[in-house]
This record gives C-alpha cells, structure tokens and sequence, in this order.
C-alpha cells in the first residue's frame, strides 16, 4: 500500500532520499552541483513554501515531492509549482508518482492556492493520465518540457 506524508514529519528520511535523489539526477545533484541534502532540508517545512512530501511503500520512502514557488530556471509569474518528483526505478507503475500527485494537490490547496503547476520533460503520460492540462511546451537547457496546471 502506497501512503504519503510531509518530509518534516519524517526528517529522519533526508539521507535516504538525498540518496535517491543523487542516484537519479546524478548531472544535478553531485559534488560539484547542487546538494540533495540541502535541497530537502529547505522543504522541512509545514505551513509555506517550499514544502516537502513523501511517498512510503510498506513503511519505506520510495518517492518524494515538493511544493516550490519557482520552477527550475524558468521565469514565470506562475506559483506554486510541484517539482523535484522522483520516484525509485524499482517502484515505478506502482501508484506512486499518482499518490505523490494527489497529496501534493492537497498541500497546495490547504496552503490556499487555486491551482498548482508542474514542469517536465519525461513524466507527461503521469500528468495526462491524472487530468492535468498541458499549457505549453517549453525549450529548456536544450530539451522541451511541458508546462502543466490543475485547478486544485
């Protein structure tokens, strides 16, 4: 069973999803590049942005999420934005990237928000199948990406 939760209720995830996330975005999150662990304890958050959220599979954290006011490099009076989804190879087509989706449509809601945004180059077929619009394909860092919203 897939469940979710907050990242500062379960702090004592940061290294296994810094892990994670270094794992999977190696050209990002490297020595020389950004750090994971900081990234995560900047979403060590509850009530304002940038909020972190997990997804558990059988007690584990197999996924993560945030809730962000920006949206990687690109300039947009556009906010919030969902960003930073990853989920383990080993769990994909499981429900986690949906269960990720729909607590993070929560949390902004809760947070007062009327619509949520997301940006990506790989995970389309996700925001389709769970009802997002696609507002506009995007050049960025050389790879198009579509710019998605859902009403909240």
């Amino acid at each position: 069973m897939i469940t979710t939760g907050l990242l500062i209720d379960h702090e004592a995830t940061v290294s296994d999803l810094a892990a994670l996330l270094e794992r999977q975005w190696p050209d990002w999150y490297n020595p020389r590049g950004a750090s994971a662990r900081a990234d995560l304890c900047d979403r060590l958050e509850r009530n304002r942005l940038p909020l972190g959220i997990l997804a558990f599979a059988d007690g584990a954290v197999v996924g993560t999420c945030a809730l962000t006011a920006g949206s990687g490099g690109l300039v947009t009076e556009r906010s919030p934005w969902l960003g930073g989804l990853v989920v383990d190879p080993a769990f994909r087509r499981r429900g986690v990237g949906r269960a990720l989706l729909a607590r993070a449509k929560l949390e902004a809601k809760r947070l007062g928000h009327a619509r949520l945004h997301a940006l990506t180059a790989e995970a389309l077929d996700l925001f389709d199948a769970d009802g997002w619009r696609l507002l506009e394909m995007v050049p960025l860092n050389g790879e198009a990406h579509a710019v998605y919203v859902i009403t909240v």
